[in-house]
């Protein structure tokens, strides 16, 4: 098996740019997701904390979980929620095949761009799972899987239809899919 490509930590620029913005906007994001400002939700693959800014700053009274395998990219987020002076957030180092969040705590959870870097993807999309309480929800955001100039190496996307199957397979309910772009789709499922 080819090791998966990750992103560099040292490209987090590209991650926060204005350009990026103008593809997903975080607060636009926001608003088509099942959340209320007291959930707990995890940002799972938060890198720099493009959606956890917002999402922490949504939440004003829940609790945000940022985790990401990455050291460097958890610096990143620290540093921009003392920014913007957010306290209701817990950083976490975390694995690929561990999140180290208890059974059934989280409203909801969201993936941006994680699972085409993952080695085993459907092992962390059931570690999210085991985090969600009964009927939590759970956000996947991903490439579509076509050859185009910008994203991850054609090999390691998944498409729609390989994911709706990953999720069924879990034992996630579909709820909804929705391009965000002409790059990016998400797939909102419940537990």
């Amino acid at each position: 098996m080819t090791p998966k490509v990750k992103f560099d930590p040292n490209d987090n620029d590209i991650l926060v740019s204005r350009e990026r913005r103008q593809l997903i906007d975080p607060s636009r994001l926001i608003s088509l997701l099942p959340i209320m400002s007291h959930h707990w939700v995890a940002d799972i693959g938060c890198g720099p904390g493009y959606f956890s800014i917002p999402l922490a700053k949504y939440l004003f009274d829940g609790k945000l979980f940022a985790l990401d395998v990455q050291k460097e990219m958890l610096d990143a987020t620290q540093k921009a929620l003392k920014a913007a002076r957010l306290t209701n957030t817990e950083l976490i180092l975390s694995k690929e095949t561990k999140i180290p969040i208890e059974d059934e705590v989280l409203d909801g959870a969201i993936t941006s761009f994680v699972l085409q870097e993952a080695s085993r993807p459907s092992v962390l999309l059931k570690e999210a799972k085991r985090c969600l309480k009964k009927s939590g929800w759970l956000i996947i955001l991903e490439w579509h899987k076509r050859e185009m100039d910008e994203g991850p190496p054609l090999s390691q996307r998944i498409s729609e239809d390989e994911l709706r199957k990953m999720t069924d397979k879990l034992g996630f309910r579909f709820r909804a899919l929705r391009n965000l772009n002409s790059s990016q789709y998400m797939m909102l499922v419940r537990k």
